[in-house]
């Protein structure tokens, strides 16, 4: 089952702002400002921009993934060990400022953006993972 991710309106605007402003130097005299206007365009908002459009978790009968436009990780289900809201904002790439913190295998974590559907999710992964522990 997938889960769409929250998106913070905010940092929406921030990526979507990118472009415009990597896009500036193009009316730079300065050829060289111009490639380097190019090059952050490139290189921060185009996998940006394919995380706004791409990003969500999905629970399978054994796995646990999340995607992040470029990014993919999936996690085991009989791996993971507990689910717990992290408020760290430095600490992954996410859509949200409230996140998910998910502990698997031996003292491993990763963090997620929050889903839309947060009891949703809960309730399939503490039925998925009974051994775990779900503070979500």
């Amino acid at each position: 089952m997938k889960f769409k991710v929250k998106k913070n309106p905010l940092l929406v605007m921030i990526t979507l702002a990118l472009i415009p402003i990597g896009l500036l130097g193009f009316f730079s005299e300065e050829k060289n400002e111009a490639w380097i206007s190019l090059l952050i365009v490139t290189i921060i908002a185009i996998p940006m921009l394919w995380a706004l459009v791409v990003s969500y978790h999905e629970v399978t009968d054994t796995h646990f993934r999340i995607v992040f436009g470029p990014i993919k990780k999936s996690i085991p289900l009989y791996d993971i060990k507990g689910i717990h809201y992290s408020y760290n904002p430095l600490s992954s790439p996410a859509w949200t400022f409230k996140r998910l913190e998910i502990t698997y295998s031996h003292y491993n974590s990763i963090l997620a953006s929050t889903p839309k559907n947060e009891s949703s999710l809960r309730d399939l992964l503490k039925e998925k993972c009974p051994r775990a522990k779900i503070e979500i």
